[in-house]
């Protein structure tokens, strides 16, 4: 793959036709991946990490860095003092230009809702920036996502303003509680950023 336009990379990756297609799709980019998105993804990782360290404190707590990449929200994370970081991707090659990073505590190759995701330890808050949209994940996984927080857990992530009427019913459920969002005009179809606490049900 080439060097893309933002708009032209993003319509590349969320064409990926079925799961193979698009885990063959980020192992692909890996090499290049950072090169592609550099400045117009730059913002995201520091902006959602930031929104996370906001209402969760202890900097001591495990944090689920789901959708991984390569590891820029890690970064982030580390930079704002966090040190229990476990990364997730459902790309082997994303995950190894993770772990040249030094910042996780471990790194689990799985997707939202298997085995190796739901046995990962409990975490008091959840990341995943890039995660949510067309041909990558949905309301489904959003929804999974509650079972590996604790209690009062905050779960922040990313979806675009098109996508967002998908997740809806998810994010209006009692036990979800908005407490923060923030509009990232970096596309032309907007990014959102959103934080919510979760209450197990």
């Amino acid at each position: 793959m080439s060097k893309q336009k933002p708009n032209e990379w993003l319509k590349w990756i969320c064409s990926s036709q079925n799961f193979d297609e698009l885990v063959e799709n980020y192992d692909r980019w890996a090499d290049i991946y950072e090169t592609d998105v550099g400045e117009v993804w730059k913002p995201v990782p520091l902006a959602a990490s930031s929104m996370l360290a906001k209402y969760m404190p202890n900097k001591q707590g495990t944090i689920l860095d789901v959708g991984a990449g390569t590891g820029l929200v890690g970064i982030a994370l580390t930079q704002l003092g966090f040190e229990n970081i476990i990364g997730t991707d459902i790309s082997p090659g994303m995950l190894a230009k993770a772990a040249e990073k030094d910042v996780y505590k471990s790194l689990v190759c799985c997707f939202i809702g298997d085995e190796k995701f739901r046995n990962l330890k409990m975490a008091s808050g959840i990341i995943a920036t890039g995660v949510f949209a067309e041909s990558h994940a949905g309301s489904g996984e959003l929804n999974k996502l509650q079972d590996n927080i604790e209690p009062e857990g905050v779960l922040v992530f990313t979806a675009r303003e098109s996508f967002l009427p998908k997740l809806k019913e998810v994010l209006d459920q009692p036990e979800w509680t908005l407490v923060d969002s923030k509009v990232m005009p970096i596309y032309e179809d907007p990014i959102y950023l959103l934080a919510y606490k979760i209450r197990k049900k």
